[in-house]
């Protein structure tokens, strides 16, 4: 029995996933009954087993599996067997290789409100390469929080936040002193662009060790973007700021709220409200 080994040498396992674009290097060690080496075939044409180096002197041979950049829209489930080499027929002893293929994540248009929104909340939270990570359930809900921030501020008045002019949220994030990195947009500043590219790379990778996590991450963000997940305000319309912890708070009017996902929330304290009320 041939067995489909990692580079690493850890064994393959019976199903893996990849995403559109990937490739996979792996090894099989074993012959088959002819003692030649085993022949691979897919069940799919966007996914190809292509041999980088193959001598049936050696025990061992080394394939790459390839994923086709185009055409995957939706998931889709491909077999990958393994043949007596020269024939049709299964070698039984090998067990099957499912692969489950997934297409690319890609991120709203730029030029959208979602599509600014979701950039936003990829660099803004604490991803799970972070060291303030902790769940994607919180990372979740702090994107969700800080979404609700934005909005309490239009709904207040944006002129309050030293974003005067701005009427929508798209304006609020452009605005100075507002998202670090997003007054240019959509030219993002350099830490947050290599923030932004790094994690959808890991997301779009199928052979990172932690896709999984960074796919639902980017996944969360798009939802909250698109007003999909868009969850419950805490404050009841009262949380104006967050700071990355440790930080001081944006100004004197803020008081701390709550924190969540490496982030200080903050309220308006009570008597700036007031003042802001007896204007009206």
């Amino acid at each position: 029995m041939a067995k489909l080994l990692r580079r690493s040498g850890a064994a393959m396992g019976a199903q893996i996933t990849l995403i559109a674009g990937n490739q996979l290097p792996f090894r099989v060690s074993g012959l088959g009954p002819n003692r030649r080496h085993l022949a691979f075939r897919s069940s799919d044409s966007t996914l190809r087993i292509l041999p980088l180096k193959v001598n049936d002197r050696d025990i061992e041979q080394q394939l790459k599996i390839e994923v086709s950049e185009t055409g995957i829209v939706s998931r889709r489930v491909v077999h990958v067997d393994a043949y007596i080499y020269g024939t049709t027929q299964r070698d039984a002893n090998t067990p099957r290789l499912t692969v489950e293929v997934l297409p690319r994540l890609e991120l709203p248009d730029a030029g959208t409100e979602a599509g600014i929104l979701a950039r936003m909340l990829v660099v803004e939270n604490a991803n799970p390469d972070s060291d303030k990570f902790s769940s994607l359930d919180e990372a979740l809900k702090c994107m969700q929080w800080m979404v609700h921030v934005m909005r309490n501020r239009l709904r207040l008045g944006a002129t309050h936040f030293a974003a005067r002019g701005a009427t929508s949220l798209t304006d609020l994030i452009k605005a100075p002193n507002q998202v670090e990195g997003f007054e240019s947009y959509p030219i993002i500043a350099d830490r947050p662009a290599l923030l932004l590219n790094k994690t959808m790379n890991i997301a779009n990778d199928g052979t990172h060790a932690k896709n999984a996590a960074f796919r639902t991450y980017v996944e969360n963000a798009i939802a909250v973007a698109s007003g999909k997940h868009f969850g419950n305000d805490p404050s009841a319309g009262e949380m104006y700021a967050w700071r990355t912890l440790p930080s001081k708070p944006p100004g004197p009017n803020f008081e701390p709220f709550q924190q969540l996902g490496g982030q200080q929330f903050y309220t308006l304290t009570k008597s700036f409200l007031a003042q802001l009320n007896a204007k009206k």
